[in-house]
């Protein structure tokens, strides 16, 4: 796994969340970086990079095996009291948790995305993520036949809602 500048990432996601549909306050994007030092501790973290030549950072996705045991999270909680406990241990169950896809927005559209996407949920039966159902990479993960299986209750600025992807979407995709 490449080596991992925090300073850098908060800066790409800064680039990344201030503009619309996110438009985060300041103090929105200040708190990336407390919520981004508890994801670099999480001892299952994974996480795939794009730079140019350069080096300078271009996209990153991380994430990492969703946990047996879902009590004791915000999001986790929001899962359950949006899908119901029975649906969300069956669509988590054996998954791999996107937690955070951004990519620059001067290279957009290049497939690094994509990529990144792929190499994270690569070899998992499942795979599930959340991000607004608004947000341009919306478009991306339907088309990589990821499925909205609805609003998060209680989010609403901007609407959340849960994506999945499980093993025979990809499957139907392919042919």
């Amino acid at each position: 796994m490449t080596r991992l500048n925090p300073t850098e990432i908060i800066a790409l996601y800064r680039r990344c969340y201030a503009d619309p549909p996110w438009s985060e306050t300041p103090e929105q994007l200040d708190a990336y970086a407390d919520r981004l030092a508890e994801a670099l501790e999480h001892p299952f973290f994974r996480a795939w990079v794009e730079r140019d030549r350069d080096g300078r950072l271009l996209g990153i996705c991380y994430g990492w095996p969703t946990p047996a045991d879902l009590s004791g999270s915000r999001i986790y909680d929001l899962l359950k009291s949006s899908f119901g406990a029975p649906a969300v241990s069956r669509m988590t169950s054996g998954s791999f948790e996107v937690v955070d896809l951004f990519v620059h927005p001067e290279v957009r559209g290049k497939g690094i995305a994509s990529a990144l996407l792929s190499q994270a949920v690569a070899g998992w039966p499942k795979a599930w993520l959340i991000t607004s159902s608004q947000a341009p990479a919306a478009r991306l993960y339907h088309r990589l036949g990821w499925r909205e299986a609805g609003p998060l209750v209680g989010l609403d600025e901007p609407p959340l809602g849960l994506f999945t992807l499980e093993g025979d979407q990809r499957i139907a995709r392919e042919q």
